[in-house]
């Protein structure tokens, strides 16, 4: 008999395995009159010694982002990292947050995230 095996990865966007977030702080401001919100997450992650580049993925449905930065809670680096640039893939349902930077290794990090909920009219 034949085992079969499913991936539960199979068709899946799977995020990097070098930042895992621990907690999460989820602020939202309703606009009741345009039946919208706007949002302020921070999410507090760790980083692995594998973490390189610049940038940040996560997943993302329907969101404007107005703006990304992080701070460093522990670890090697301080000061305020802002992200340069924001981008959006649709398609994978992910937003990459670039830096002018390198992520900073085996680090606790305090992400903040301003965003609003995209109009679909």
């Amino acid at each position: 008999m034949a085992s079969t095996t499913t991936d539960k990865s199979a068709g899946r966007v799977l995020l990097p395995p070098t930042i895992n977030p621990t907690r999460y702080d989820l602020n939202f401001t309703p606009d009741l009159t345009n039946y919208t919100f706007s949002g302020i997450t921070t999410i507090e992650v760790t980083t692995t010694n594998d973490v390189s580049g610049k940038e940040i993925v996560m997943h993302a449905k329907e969101l404007c982002f107005a703006s990304a930065s992080f701070v460093v809670k522990s670890g090697s680096c301080e000061g305020k990292e802002e992200a340069v640039e924001i981008n959006v893939n649709l398609k994978a349902t992910t937003v990459t947050f670039v830096f002018a930077n390198d992520i900073p290794k085996e680090a606790t990090l305090v992400l903040t995230i301003n965003y609003q909920v995209r109009r679909f009219d």
